[in-house]
């Protein structure tokens, strides 16, 4: 299993559930959440092996969300 973790602009729940339907489209993604409340606007996703951050990244691009990855 894999977690990858990115800062992205999702600042409100309403515009979470706008991306509930993609992310349930990619079969390697097991499960995942944002927390608004934070200063990062977390975005954590358990996902196995074959899910690269580079993907995450261009999913949430062609959703019209900025997304970066966060290191420890």
């Amino acid at each position: 299993m894999n977690l990858l973790i990115f800062k992205t602009d999702i600042h409100t729940k309403r515009k979470v559930s706008l991306l509930k339907p993609h992310f349930k489209r990619v079969p390697s993604i097991i499960d995942w959440n944002v927390d608004t409340e934070d200063i990062d606007k977390v975005l954590r996703i358990e996902a196995n092996e074959t899910l690269k951050e580079q993907d995450v990244i261009a999913l949430m691009k062609t959703q019209g969300f900025y997304c970066e990855p966060l290191n420890d």
